[in-house]
């Protein structure tokens, strides 16, 4: 379960990456021997503000669905606004990449040893390689073909047709691998099922899935949760682009990006597949129409990323991670037992965050369902 994002929870998770910035920064520039109270201090600081991150997150309300009181949109907004870039993972991201950098640089600093110059280059050409990596975060949380979905309603028009924000769905589908008898292979998606507004069952329900966008499509997955968990029941427009065949001619899956605008003021970005755009696109069920490019919409707000059985254990290997940089900061061990608990340090620091993003998909929201290959039925 989801919780909001407060002021005091954001304002702390702030606190924690900048403090740690700052004994990142500290450990890096400053080359001398005897105790690093100049690193040790900002990291105390980043432990107590992550600290309170966690008690804040936990005590913050828990996400409840928007109530369905806006009336139904007779036009269609022209300014669709696009998922919003997560700068907290992205900072959160960069400090972690240079983490065994800086355990390297406190270990090893002013003793001169061929070892430890070595292990401060190797550490340093990790930082280099995956802070490189990490660019992929930059990039816009929009594919290709949902920018072009984007720039047509700015254009003033789309293919729309009126829906309602249905069951979300969490699909496993089961299918032979060939690679021999008992091989099995699983495929999970997820989707929301946006079910016509008519109610007369003479239009077919779409599935608005997830893509690959921006990091990976974990975004995608994490906005559909979002969605999920505040806009069932609500209406609003299923929009297409009107260019929509160059992008399922040039697509080897042939899918189309789609966009649900609910009356309430907000987007969702998703895809849908041949089977399910085939007769609202190529039929024509779903008609050209005008876009009010005066109006906007936005996605909605990102809730917290606290999740209760992921963020408390995970913290406390980081906390493991800074307790073992002490004697070595302190100087209070011979050096190599610094190099040792330095590697120890950056690695568990490594770990705790690259796997503290690793659930980011509030599970709650969606049914779970199973499809099978027709060979398997």
């Amino acid at each position: 379960m989801q919780h909001r994002s407060t002021p005091l929870a954001r304002t702390l998770g702030a606190a924690a990456l900048l403090s740690a910035a700052a004994a990142w920064g500290a450990a890096s520039i400053r080359n001398d021997t005897g105790p690093r109270l100049d690193i040790l201090v900002p990291l105390a600081l980043a432990a107590l503000s992550a600290f309170g991150w966690l008690l804040a997150s936990r005590s913050a309300p828990v996400i409840q669905p928007l109530q369905v009181t806006a009336p139904a949109r007779e036009t269609i907004p022209g300014n669709l606004g696009a998922v919003r870039r997560d700068w907290g993972l992205v900072a959160a991201a960069y400090l972690t990449v240079w983490a065994p950098y800086v355990a390297a640089c406190a270990a090893n600093e002013g003793r001169g040893s061929l070892f430890g110059a070595l292990y401060v280059v190797v550490t340093f050409l990790l930082g280099a390689v995956l802070s490189v990596c990490n660019l992929s975060l930059l990039q816009s949380y929009l594919d290709r073909s949902q920018r072009m979905l984007k720039e047509d309603a700015a254009a003033g028009s789309v293919h729309a047709v009126r829906v309602r924000f249905g069951t979300p769905v969490r699909e496993t589908y089961r299918y032979p691998t060939g690679k021999g008898v008992g091989r099995i292979g699983v495929r999970s998606s997820c989707f929301i099922e946006l079910v016509p507004e008519d109610g007369t069952g003479g239009q077919r329900a779409v599935r608005l899935r997830t893509t690959h966008a921006g990091h990976s499509v974990v975004v995608s997955e994490k906005h559909l949760t979002h969605a999920a968990a505040r806009l069932v029941g609500h209406g609003g427009w299923l929009c297409w682009p009107t260019r929509w065949r160059d992008i399922a001619g040039t697509n080897k899956e042939r899918k189309v990006s789609a966009a649900f605008v609910s009356d309430s003021g907000h987007v969702v970005w998703g895809v849908t597949h041949e089977e399910d755009y085939a007769h609202y696109l190529r039929e024509g069920a779903a008609p050209v129409c005008r876009t009010d490019t005066a109006l906007t919409v936005t996605p909605l707000p990102r809730p917290s990323r606290y999740f209760p059985t992921v963020h408390g254990w995970h913290l406390g290997v980081a906390a493991v991670g800074a307790l073992l940089a002490v004697p070595f900061l302190l100087d209070v061990v011979p050096y190599w037992a610094r190099l040792l608990l330095g590697v120890f340090s950056g690695a568990l620091g490594v770990f705790a965050a690259m796997t503290l993003d690793g659930q980011g998909v509030d599970k709650e929201p969606w049914s779970a369902r199973e499809s099978l290959h027709p060979s398997l039925r």
